[in-house]
């Protein structure tokens, strides 16, 4: 099917309705002027009828009577008549009350019987009026009855010919035609300044749409103001100013929430954090007590100030780590190593694994798969679905942690033997606030947060579980770097 623009259609139907209309005001216009033709036609054939009755009857009368005898009276009157409109009147007959002809200019016919010559019984009606074919040829056949009160002689017939009122209809109409051909002309290219003027704002209101369609919401439109299309243009500018500040509003609502789950992560790892940190006090305390226990020990010095600097420098990695994590950042995407996430993420995590006695199986792809994405908002992905099936495994199982990259996407996938997901409630996990978890246990922006970084890098989320034989999230993102640029992230 063929799909036309605005132009085409706007175009299309102003002809078609001034071809139309042209066309049935031609068709009236033939038709009435068809009827006033024929009808002056019939009028001037009963004209010459009656005409020539007169001279015709008194001849008749006059012979009937004996004044005068025939000496081709009647047919000098045909002539003279026939001489009068000869482009029209093609024949001229005289019948007797027998219906004999007895006058022609057809010669063949004379004496022969013509059986539509009119009776005595004709007299009150008058004249007869009919169309006939002569051959090709119609005409208008004209019947006048020749008498004088009673007294009947017989009859006058006319042939009158259409031929040349149809001409004159095909003539007229052409010329009607013409005109309408140039009023179509005419309407054309008005119409091709009107569209212009009318369809261009909408066409530039309709290319903005789309533009702001594929997610442009800086998208303007400039239209003329004062007419329907002005307003239009401006009730959509007004809709693109109240969408980009939502969409503000939103980019700062979603950002709050993510550093809101980022902090409830950094609360449920502090427990970790300080035995991180609280162990190698505790062996730098012993090591400096030892030392001012025996000040004159030059080679226990030399070997506790190995251990004391091991563990500064575990207590400084650690602080950064959750440092580096907590701080708010703006979404920048760079090649990333998806691995390296994880593993950040193993080292965050490493104390409540341990804690809850869960069992870490690491499976990550050897060729390092890399995509381009945000470094920090992965491991707050990645550290959330952890958190989430560490919850879920309050007395202990097993965590398994893969990554493959497979047909230009990279997998990651974080499973879990916890209490999985009911199906009732599956389809709201990623609802913002929504857990199942115990008021003060936990946020309920967790998954929320998840699902909009991997949207955010162009991914999705997906989930299968079975309620008490646990569940796994497997994160699906685009791989957009080629292998050389992959080995580069990892020289």
């Amino acid at each position: 099917m063929v799909k036309l623009g605005l132009r085409a259609k706007f175009f299309l139907y102003s002809n078609t309705v001034i071809g139309v209309t042209i066309a049935v005001a031609v068709a009236l216009a033939v038709m009435h002027d068809r009827q006033g033709h024929y009808e002056a036609a019939r009028r001037h054939a009963r004209q010459l009828a009656a005409v020539l009755a007169i001279p015709i009857t008194d001849a008749l009368m006059y012979e009937d009577l004996g004044l005068v005898s025939e000496t081709g009276l009647t047919d000098n009157y045909i002539s003279e008549i026939l001489l009068q409109d000869p482009e029209r009147l093609r024949y001229v007959m005289v019948a007797n009350p027998e219906g004999t002809i007895t006058h022609s200019n057809r010669w063949s016919l004379l004496g022969q019987r013509f059986d539509r010559a009119l009776g005595a019984e004709a007299i009150p009606g008058g004249a007869i009026v009919e169309e006939r074919l002569d051959g090709k040829e119609r005409l208008l056949e004209v019947r006048y009855p020749l008498h004088i009160a009673s007294k009947f002689w017989g009859s006058v017939s006319l042939g009158y010919s259409l031929m040349p009122i149809e001409q004159e209809l095909a003539d007229f109409k052409w010329r009607l035609i013409q005109t309408g051909l140039l009023l179509m002309l005419a309407n054309s290219v008005l119409t091709a300044i009107y569209v212009e003027s009318l369809i261009r704002p909408i066409l530039r209101l309709n290319e903005t749409m789309k533009e702001a369609g594929e997610g442009n919401l800086a998208s303007r439109v400039w239209t003329s103001p004062g007419d329907e299309v002005g307003e239009l243009g401006a009730a959509f500018n007004r809709m693109m100013d109240q969408l980009e500040e939502a969409g503000l509003r939103e980019r700062v609502q979603q950002a709050q929430l993510a550093h809101t789950e980022k902090m409830a992560a950094v609360g449920a790892l502090a427990a970790g954090v300080a035995h991180e940190v609280n162990n190698p006090l505790a062996g730098i305390l012993n090591c400096i007590e030892n030392m001012q226990a025996e000040p004159d020990n030059r080679e226990m010095r030399e070997r506790y100030l190995v251990l004391i600097h091991d563990g500064l420098r575990r207590i400084e990695r650690t602080v950064v780590n959750l440092l580096d994590f907590s701080r708010r950042r703006e979404l920048r995407l760079e090649p990333t190593s998806v691995n390296n996430c994880i593993r950040h993420v193993v080292e965050l995590v490493d104390y409540q694994l341990r804690k809850q006695r869960v069992t870490l199986e690491l499976d990550l792809d050897q060729d390092e798969p890399a995509i381009q994405g945000d470094r920090f908002q992965l491991e707050q992905l990645f550290l959330n679905l952890t958190l989430n099936a560490l919850q879920a495994m309050p007395q202990g199982g097993t965590l398994t942690t893969r990554t493959r990259r497979i047909d230009g996407v990279v997998t990651a996938t974080v499973e879990d033997t916890g209490v999985g997901v009911p199906a009732a409630i599956r389809d709201r996990i990623f609802d913002p606030f929504f857990t199942t978890r115990a008021v003060g246990e936990g946020t309920g922006l967790g998954l929320s947060v998840s699902d909009r970084i991997v949207t955010a890098h162009g991914g999705r989320i997906e989930v299968e579980s079975t309620p008490g034989s646990g569940s796994v999230f497997r994160v699906v993102l685009p791989a957009r770097l080629p292998a050389r640029t992959e080995k580069e992230i990892h020289s």
